[in-house]
């Protein structure tokens, strides 16, 4: 029982069922129930953050607890609004509002947030290191010994968060046949060095192209070491290799190098 009489026990059950059956109450006056200068002020600042949280979601949702959260509003308001009732353990009606009022506001932020998980998107980035080769060889030279160092440093670093493809070239010395079988011979030492030095055979595609696609053109039966390669590929921010075309990563590495150049040159990209 909220008041000192039987009135007052009918009234505000009346207003707790028409509450709890989504029915429009009015919270209690304050200024009704003689409430001191300062549990005015409070009050009414409280009824203003109930407003917020009677929406039609809010009633539907949440019936019980707005009608109980209505009940501790009006114990306040006329019980426990004079100074005498600020001490926490004689004001229990407007410590249990606030307990209740903090739940359900905290319930409505919640409502408002975008449930969807945040889709992250990261763009596939590509870098290149090439293999040289001596003339009718598959086999490391010294250089070659030397430049792995640089690509392990590099995959490192990256952990397993990268894909390779090492892509096989020869120059047009003896016949195209030849040259691609030499060409695939290339990749595989370099494949298997790679596995041999930590690098999962998982995330290692290889093609050979034998002397179709030069890096530097030449005429039949010319030698150009710059042809005799291995090209490994580094792929980041992507599954596969598959939806690139090798066209695409190899525009895609002359863009940065070229950026790069431009950079250290001191010129705007």
């Amino acid at each position: 029982m909220i008041g000192n009489s039987k009135y007052d026990a009918q009234y505000f059950s009346k207003k707790g069922l028409a509450a709890s059956a989504n029915l429009e109450v009015v919270p209690e006056n304050p200024a009704k129930w003689d409430a001191d200068k300062v549990q005015m002020e409070e009050l009414v600042a409280m009824q203003k953050r109930m407003e917020i949280l009677l929406t039609p979601q809010m009633q539907r949702d949440m019936p019980i607890q707005m009608a109980h959260l209505f009940y501790l509003y009006d114990c306040w308001a006329s019980k426990e609004s004079k100074m005498i009732f600020r001490a926490s353990d004689l004001s229990k009606c407007r410590e249990n509002f606030y307990k209740l009022l903090g739940e359900l506001e905290y319930y409505v932020e919640d409502l408002k947030k975008d449930k969807q998980p945040k889709t992250i998107i990261i763009e596939p980035k590509f870098e290149c290191f090439e293999i040289l080769f001596d003339l009718n060889s598959d086999k490391f030279n010294d250089k070659a010994n030397k430049d792995f160092l640089e690509i392990l440093n590099k995959l490192t670093a990256l952990q397993d968060g990268y894909k390779l493809l090492l892509v096989g070239n020869a120059d047009r010395i003896g016949q195209e046949l030849y040259n691609k079988n030499l060409a695939l011979k290339r990749v595989g030492t370099v494949k298997n060095y790679l596995v041999k030095n930590g690098v999962s055979e998982d995330l290692i595609a290889t093609k050979a192209l034998g002397e179709i696609v030069p890096d530097i053109l030449t005429k039949d039966g010319s030698q150009q070491q710059h042809n005799r390669t291995v090209a490994i590929y580094i792929l980041t921010g992507a599954e596969s290799f598959s939806a690139f075309p090798l066209p695409l990563i190899e525009n895609a590495v002359y863009v940065k190098d070229i950026k790069k150049a431009r950079a250290e040159r001191g010129l705007s990209n």
